[in-house]
């Protein structure tokens, strides 16, 4: 594919996953604000990251063939697979922590009613998730490092020095919500502050993610196709054949076309 394709897909897929970083600002939102849930609309944003994470790896793929460096797809592979891994990890940890706390969590509900997962009961038992969230924040620099590499390999090839600013805020935002969630667990741990404020450790790495893919879009317009090259138009080179000269079959002495008789033996031509 050509590099102009792939800009464009780069493109794309960047500005799509910045509206799917919205997703993030809605369930903080809905969560204190239940009555502003609109349905679907957190679906309709999740589905949005993706087609643009979808449209960013294609685009990864064509310029790593491009420029002929493997490790701008390679990297941002890892990446990607280390963010599914990292959410897995949480799967299971949360699953662990919901078991090892069940008659705790279940001491909540009112005895003969049908339980109701409300914001008030989402806010009691959050303080149980607040190591997940802790683990989650730090296992989060791998992938950001893996970006970051690919974003360093994309910028040396194509010349556009954006790509380091883009990856560089990605591993920031990591490092910010890593400090931030380990300030907020032991603050909530501590019962200083309400565990729902582990929430915001989402918002404010989906806010400096924001940033990095506004950047790398920008960056992805940016990249300059190469020139075509137009065949320079030789001008031919008329052979101009040499002067004609007669030789003498006596004496081998050479003479002008048009002598008769040997300007050396003097004989006949």
């Amino acid at each position: 594919m050509a590099i102009g394709s792939n800009r464009m897909l780069g493109f794309i897929g960047a500005l799509l996953t910045v509206i799917g970083s919205v997703s993030a600002f809605l369930s903080f939102v809905f969560f204190f604000f239940p009555s502003l849930y609109i349905s679907g609309v957190g679906i309709l944003f999740g589905v949005s990251g993706l087609v643009g994470l979808i449209l960013f790896m294609i685009a990864m793929k064509g310029f790593a063939v491009d420029y002929k460096d493997a490790a701008i797809f390679d990297n941002a592979l890892y990446g990607l697979l280390s963010n599914i891994a990292i959410g897995v990890v949480a799967g299971v940890l949360a699953v662990a922590v919901v078991f090892l706390n069940l008659s705790s969590i279940t001491a909540t509900f009112t005895p003969g009613s049908v339980p109701s997962f409300t914001p008030d009961f989402l806010q009691s038992i959050m303080g149980y998730f607040v190591p997940v969230f802790l683990v989650v924040s730090v296992l989060a620099l791998v992938p950001a490092l893996f970006n970051l590499r690919a974003f360093y390999r994309l910028a040396a090839k194509s010349g556009v020095r954006l790509f380091r600013t883009a990856g560089l805020l990605g591993l920031a935002g990591a490092a910010v919500a890593m400090m931030f969630a380990f300030i907020v667990s032991v603050l909530v741990l501590v019962a200083s502050i309400p565990a729902s404020a582990v929430l915001a450790i989402s918002v404010v790495g989906s806010m400096i993610s924001y940033v990095m893919w506004i950047v790398a879009a920008k960056a992805f317009y940016a990249i300059k196709a190469p020139a075509s090259k137009v065949p320079r138009l030789l001008t031919p080179q008329v052979s101009v054949p040499a002067t004609q000269v007669r030789s003498c079959s006596y004496c081998g002495a050479e003479n002008t076309p048009d002598a008769v008789f040997c300007a050396r033996c003097n004989k006949k031509l």
